[in-house]
């Protein structure tokens, strides 16, 4: 239950949301030194939403999301969504003290739904404020804007940067392969789910609409919104079918998977920007709404790249699907071609004066090095132990990354959240990148004990022990 973690030097603990119970955990890790296993991180929970509410009771608390510290790991801050989803959030920043307890210093007003928080300096933090349609596109239902906000920790206020200016440059967007719903504005339609710093610009990873924006930290103003690009399967194999259960990576003609990056991670070499994105892919299920569509068993693809018969199990497809209303579409796309939810990848981008361009892409390296290293478990979910269970979703789904330097060399971690585990690369060279090592401590032999729920006789789950 433990997702979002981070570490705070100056006092040894790292602090780690439980997406259970809503508390934020603070665990001693400055004692552990190498060769020491543990079996279980003890720590002290510290109940945020508590400090909140008594230090502003007009705030109605919703949801903690994120956790960020500071460079000079002074300053903590945390992303608190409120209760009414069309609502502002909230950035609340704390002190770090020496047994790891947190001091709440301020409470300071956001855009809505704030999912992630970043500090760009000790004195700056970023929130990336989603502004989903929880509701759904229904006449009467609100789709929220879009934002990230710059705090300044000092003054304890923050500036809101919407993408109204882009609502005139709709057309340009999606003739440049930005993904839009139909009938959207960029201002409501784009949704900011990641943040990476460098240079001084902030770096904002719109999932949904496959994209990437620059915000300039200077003047609080997007300079431009970028394409993330396709995996082409034409060229890139790739594990569809999840009726053979087993690894069979093949190509096809005509279908392309939208990256569509959650996690981003930014370095620099030789003055150049480089970023780093995981390609997980993300559906949009909102209300009575969900935007896929669904190729039975022995069924043709939406635009027919895949023939009927051509894979035995079902396939999720990037498309237009409601559960009760008439559906509008997407703009952006080739209406000739198939599109697959996320990269089963992640991409390195090297920023230009123009935009972003792509430098490399792991392609096939997380399916077929995870067939490799776990062949009875391939493209298994979080939730179960079943082989070849997410081929015809999102695969292994690389959701998260970041960048660090271990002797002089930098690495790109990218975390897989179905099958579990991180791909380590090394980008030191961005010209010359190479996969280092697999690292994957899930206990795939064992099952949770009530875990087994059994539909239509075949194992719907088997939750597994270890890290998942």
């Amino acid at each position: 239950v433990m997702e979002i973690v981070a570490y705070s030097q100056s006092n040894g603990y790292a602090y780690a949301i439980n997406g259970q119970s809503g508390l934020l955990a603070a665990i001693p890790l400055g004692d552990l030194t190498a060769g020491i296993s543990v079996a279980r991180l003890s720590g002290t929970d510290i109940d945020v939403k508590a400090l909140v509410e008594a230090a502003d009771s007009s705030f109605r608390y919703g949801d903690m999301t994120s956790v960020a510290v500071s460079p000079d790991s002074a300053t903590r801050s945390a992303a608190l969504q409120a209760e009414g989803y069309n609502d502002a959030g909230r950035v609340a920043l704390f002190t770090c003290n020496a047994d790891g307890s947190l001091t709440l210093d301020k409470l300071v007003e956001v855009g809505v739904q704030p999912d992630m928080v970043t500090f760009a300096d000790d004195n700056t933090v970023l929130s990336a404020n989603e502004g989903e349609p929880r509701m759904g596109y229904t006449a009467d239902a609100i789709d929220p804007k879009g934002s990230v906000s710059v705090v300044d920790v000092a003054t304890g206020t923050a500036q809101i940067v919407t993408f109204d200016a882009f609502d005139a440059q709709r057309d340009q967007l999606t003739a440049n392969h930005i993904i839009l719903k139909q009938g959207s504005n960029p201002s409501t339609d784009l949704e900011p789910e990641y943040i990476a710093v460098s240079g001084g610009k902030a770096y904002v990873t719109l999932q949904e609409a496959n994209a990437i924006a620059v915000l300039d930290l200077a003047t609080c103003t997007f300079t431009g919104i970028y394409s993330c690009g396709f995996e082409d399967y034409s060229v890139t194999p790739v594990d569809l079918d999840k009726g053979d259960e087993a690894y069979n990576s093949q190509t096809y003609e005509g279908v392309l998977g939208i990256r569509m990056p959650d996690g981003i991670a930014a370095y620099e070499v030789d003055g150049v920007t480089y970023l780093v994105c995981a390609n997980e892919g993300d559906s949009r299920e909102w209300g009575d709404y969900l935007n896929e569509n669904e190729a039975k068993k022995g069924a043709a693809s939406p635009a027919g790249n895949i023939a009927e018969g051509e894979i035995s199990g079902k396939v999720v497809y990037f498309g237009e699907e409601s559960k009760t209303e008439s559906a509008k579409g997407y703009d952006g796309l080739d209406s000739s071609k198939d599109y697959l939810f996320g990269g089963r990848s992640f991409t390195l981008y090297a920023v230009t004066e123009d935009g972003i361009q792509e430098v490399f892409t792991s392609g096939d390296d997380f399916e077929s090095l995870t067939a490799r290293y776990f062949p009875d478990y391939f493209n298994t979910s979080n939730d179960n132990a079943a082989l070849d269970d997410r081929s015809g979703k999102k695969g292994p789904e690389a959701e998260s990354v970041t960048v660090g330097v271990v002797d002089g060399k930098t690495y790109a971690f990218v975390a897989l959240e179905r099958t579990g585990g991180v791909m380590v690369y090394n980008v030191t060279d961005p010209s010359a990148v190479t996969y280092v090592n697999y690292v994957n401590s899930r206990d795939f032999g064992s099952i949770v004990p009530g875990s087994e729920v059994y539909e239509d006789g075949e194992l719907d789950k088997w939750v597994t022990g270890g890290d998942v």
